[in-house]
């Protein structure tokens, strides 16, 4: 009895831990299947300065008056955590639009995500050579179903990650995949480009 209650808990522990989310340790867009966009940003946390509730009032009050102006919350604070001199905030936005409206006022930054044909519907240029996962030089038409691959556009340097396998991206050297589904901006662009499945 011993032994099998030592093996539920020991199951128990390895499913719980596999369901955890990693929080990423740099500052990162990352969007699910479904669309949804978490951006994750790290920033120098000086307790001098802030204070960590003071700081998540502002956040959550900041999040409320912008979801007033929307029939429902397409931005949530999804988490904030102070460790090591480092505040590490997860806001979560339903659609990249929302990610795009917020932010627009901060940085003018773009954010896209759709499909390739959808992304050159809405002016994006995706014509010429794009660098393949293996480091060949490719052009989008060329690949397989190439209208309906994803694209996710971004102007902003930071880590992407996307729910399929990353097929190209920008041939500028400013975009870097990093695995199957990550990919680093590695400076702003007008137009870093990554195309999943």
């Amino acid at each position: 009895m011993k032994k099998l209650m030592s093996l539920c808990l020991l199951a128990l522990i390895l499913l719980l831990t596999g369901c955890s989310e990693k929080i990423p340790s740099v500052n990162t867009i990352s969007v699910d299947k479904k669309g949804v966009v978490t951006y994750t940003v790290i920033e120098e946390f000086g307790k001098d300065f802030y204070d960590v509730e003071g700081l998540r009032a502002d956040i959550e009050k900041e999040i409320g008056d912008y979801n007033r102006n929307f029939g429902s919350d397409p931005l949530t604070l999804k988490s904030l955590e102070v460790e090591d001199g480092s505040a590490v905030m997860q806001m979560q936005f339903t659609e990249a639009r929302y990610y795009e409206d917020y932010y627009k006022a901060y940085s003018g930054g773009t954010l896209f995500v759709g499909t390739v044909k959808e992304a050159m519907d809405a002016g994006y240029e995706l014509a010429g050579e794009f660098m393949a996962a293996d480091g060949a030089l490719t052009d989008i038409s060329q690949l397989s179903g190439a209208e309906s691959l994803k694209a996710l556009i971004t102007s902003e340097a930071l880590t992407v990650q996307v729910p399929g396998d990353i097929q190209c991206v920008s041939p500028s050297g400013s975009v870097e995949i990093t695995g199957k589904k990550e990919a680093v901006v590695s400076e702003e662009a007008l137009q870093a480009c990554i195309i999943y499945k």
